[in-house]
């Protein structure tokens, strides 16, 4: 939780407008350091920079002192009245009761005050009102002492009607000794919250201002203020602890503990009910500041269902409609001879009904992956090694098997990498510092973060990266002038420098995992990294250089806001994170050294798993964060895949294909093949690119005059990750346009991604089957 809402939210609501403007500040913060920007790049004088710079600083440190006197002003006066209240009320109770405990004589019993505070519950019954209304006391009392005279004694001498006063007046000093306790311990949250705030506004304004002004404010104005002083803290603790023995005294014959607990639960009750009350608060403001992005408040579409008087929402009807027209497309398959076999005829129905699902999104994609296994069985479409039909149980169990393999496994190990070093900070603690180095210039910041985008994604995955780096831009992103071509810059280079990181390691992207499954031997890490690497830096220069070219960001603004690196200490956490990190990836690359002894990458990808979640790095909660669609995604294109290959489906085609491009050569196959899945990973997801036509091209490829199968495959698979020409091309595409200014309007449109992102996706495709076809003919693929 932010702090601003945590302030918020803890804060007691009669007393909000008393409290640290801690958002005010925050913005003028921000503000000011716009105006630092924008004074350097305007001004050609460095002394009136300075000056601007200055007046910044001296409206910030006016702002503080405000704060400081308003805080000041409203404890002084809240303690004035606290303690005013505790002192009459103390004089009252001294007064009107007697010395002993008041309701010693009411036939109420109290443990001593050595009873243990775990036995408190079972031993008090506090009496109600009524039953207080209904003592009666006849004891005597000594003429010579009336005033500490027992209360029984008063009782037997009091009518009817004083003692019904007295019990009301009774009740009344316990409420107000409660209310008061509430108060003042209110009053010591109100002082700690504000400390705190003055502490993280001025590490903000360090930090963002690169000052050193949180020391010497702390010390010589904060800690020196009445409020925070320690002996002002001290005395606060004194009067709350004098409540309880005043209480303990009156109601619970000399009890603190079980006074304390008695008033703590009237302090929760009061606290939950000011929570309550502040989250309806906070919950409406969003609202109202979400209202506020959106430009035009018009209904949704509506269209009138065919033959009926109902109408729906347009969207939902063009759910219905891909939807409707796939299942038909599947039942005119599931009764038409193509193949001349029932099973390759079932096997193509499903593998066309499966693709427009996917491509469509009629369903979610992972619910598709789930209809799957419940498609194959009943359908019969999966052989014995004879040829004859499987029966339903061996079918099952097969479906089954294959959803779960070794690179499935080591999809989840690469998640609990990228979990872990996200959660620990060492992504964005290497990001940061990498893009503090890289100076104001727009030209090489957006290199910097086009190469960290790249770079990050082997980790972390292109899923995670775009946005660690959208986040990592902010400072500069809300310091731009407004419609700043800079901003648009920046975020498309960041999408699509994670689209093309997309490429460089086997866990950077789940079109690699579904690649990695149908490459045999496995290439292991070292080759994935000589073959994509290559390819993957000459066209984030490209890209680089693409972008220089249409958005001249260097004539925008001469100079961006410097991005500050992070100033945390590195923790045994950390280290402990990056030696298994290093560890896995070592094993990973020295997979076919030591293959006789490990079998597969899957074991490798287990060491991760049970260390962080062994250990506690990692938590149930980060299990859950996994990106658990993608899994069962990749699980349902590898069922379709055992499907299509035990029909003998693919073969099928693959024999067919080979007649028309045997005579080819093998750059020739696998650049048609490249600009086929390019086409395809355009329009719908890279990973349903690679589902439905990788296996075919490891077919191709295998019943060629002379087998290439892994060389077309892995071109095939990397070629998926080239298609970004369309905001719908992949996740860092869809996440960057999904980005808004502060009055809420996208930075990117569709023609942005238009401009740049075709041609890119043309001259990586290129890459991929000259230098990539190189590479891979090098190592003997």
């Amino acid at each position: 939780m932010k702090f601003s809402h945590s302030l918020q939210f803890n804060a007691v609501p009669d007393w909000i407008d008393h409290y640290v403007a801690y958002d005010h500040l925050k913005k003028l913060i921000f503000q000011i350091e716009k105006e630092k920007v924008d004074a350097f790049n305007n001004s050609s004088d460095p002394e009136k920079m300075t000056s601007h710079v200055s007046q910044g600083e001296d409206k910030f440190l006016s702002q503080l002192d405000m704060q400081l006197e308003k805080v000041f002003d409203f404890y002084s006066q809240k303690e004035t009245e606290l303690y005013s209240r505790l002192d009459a009320l103390d004089t009252t109770l001294s007064e009107c009761m007697p010395t002993q405990n008041l309701y010693h004589d009411m036939q109420v019993h109290y443990p001593n005050m050595n009873t243990p505070l775990s036995n408190l519950d079972s031993t008090v019954n506090l009496p109600s009102t009524n039953s207080i209304k209904e003592v009666i006391v006849t004891k005597e009392h000594p003429k010579e002492n009336r005033r500490k005279m027992s209360f029984e004694s008063r009782m037997s001498t009091q009518s009817n009607t004083d003692h019904q006063n007295f019990v009301d007046q009774l009740v009344d000093l316990r409420s107000q000794l409660i209310s008061l306790y509430v108060s003042l311990s209110e009053l010591d949250s109100y002082v700690e919250l504000n400390r705190m705030a003055f502490e993280k506004i001025l590490k903000k304004h360090d930090k963002v201002l690169d000052g050193d002004l949180r020391s010497q404010y702390l010390k010589k104005m904060v800690l020196d203020s009445r409020p925070f002083m320690p002996q002002t803290a001290e005395a606060l603790r004194a009067q709350i602890e004098r409540v309880e023995h005043i209480y303990a005294d009156a109601f619970c014959n000399s009890h603190v503990s079980l006074a304390v607990r008695q008033m703590k639960t009237h302090l929760r009750d009061q606290i939950t009910y000011d929570r309550n009350t502040v989250w309806k608060d906070m919950v409406s403001q969003e609202r109202k500041t979400l209202d506020a992005h959106v430009k035009e408040s018009k209904p949704p579409k509506m269209r009138k269902l065919p033959f009926t008087q109902l109408e729906i929402r347009a969207e939902l009807m063009n759910t219905l409609i891909a939807f409707f027209s796939s299942v038909i497309i599947f039942i005119i398959l599931l009764n038409v001879d193509i193949f001349g076999d029932r099973q390759e005829n079932y096997c193509f129905a499903l593998l066309i009904f499966a693709a427009v699902m996917w491509a469509t999104e009629a369903i979610p994609l992972y619910a598709t992956s789930l209809m799957i296994p419940f498609l194959v069985v009943p359908l019969g479409i999966l052989r014995n090694a004879d040829g004859t039909q499987m029966a339903a149980k061996a079918a099952s169990k097969a479906v089954f098997q294959s959803m779960f393999s070794g690179t499935v496994m080591m999809l989840l190990g690469g998640f609990s990498l990228a979990a872990a070093l996200s959660k620990y900070g060492i992504a964005k603690a290497f990001a940061s510092h990498v893009l503090s180095r890289a100076g104001t210039r727009p030209r090489w910041v957006l290199l910097a973060i086009m190469s960290v985008a790249t770079f990050l994604c082997m980790w972390i995955s292109n899923v995670a990266t775009p946005v660690l780096c959208f986040s990592l831009i902010n400072p500069i992103l809300r310091t731009l002038p407004d419609g700043s071509v800079v901003a648009p810059c920046l975020l498309l280079g960041i999408a699509l420098a994670s689209c093309i990181g997309g490429m460089t390691s086997p866990i950077s992207s789940p079109q690699n995992i579904v690649t990695l499954q149908y490459m045999s031997p496995n290439p292991g890490w070292g080759i994935w990294f000589g073959v994509a690497l290559p390819i993957s830096i000459l066209s984030v220069i490209c890209c680089w250089g693409a972008l220089l070219l249409v958005y001249k960001p260097d004539r925008a603004v001469p100079h961006l806001n410097k991005i500050k690196p992070t100033r945390d200490k590195i923790t045994w956490s950390q280290v402990f994170v990056m030696a298994v990190t290093i560890l896995t990836i070592a094993l990973w690359c020295a997979e076919s050294s030591i293959e006789e002894h490990i079998g597969d990458t899957g074991i490798i990808a287990a060491i991760p798993l049970f260390v962080f979640f062994g250990t506690g790095i990692l938590g149930k909660d980060d299990l859950n964060a996994f990106l658990w669609s993608v899994v069962v995604l990749a699980q349902g294109g590898m069922a379709l895949g055992n499907a299509v290959t035990s029909s003998g489906l693919l073969q099928d085609i693959a024999l067919q294909i080979k007649d028309g491009v045997q005579d080819l050569e093998p750059i020739a196959i696998l650049a048609i093949f490249c600009f086929l899945i390019l086409v395809f990973s355009t329009f719908v997801s890279h990973t349903v690119a690679a589902l439905i036509i990788v296996p075919i091209v490891q077919q191709v490829g295998q019943n060629l005059p002379v087998p290439h199968p892994n060389l077309l495959v892995m071109g095939a698979g990397l070629a998926c990750s080239a298609g970004m020409g369309l905001p719908v091309s992949g996740y860092p595409n869809m996440s960057a346009v999904m980005m808004e200014d502060p009055t809420g309007k996208p930075y990117l449109k569709t023609k942005d991604f238009l401009i740049v992102g075709v041609p890119i996706s043309v001259i990586v495709t290129l890459l991929i089957f000259t230098l990539g076809y190189g590479i891979m003919a090098g190592v003997g693929y």
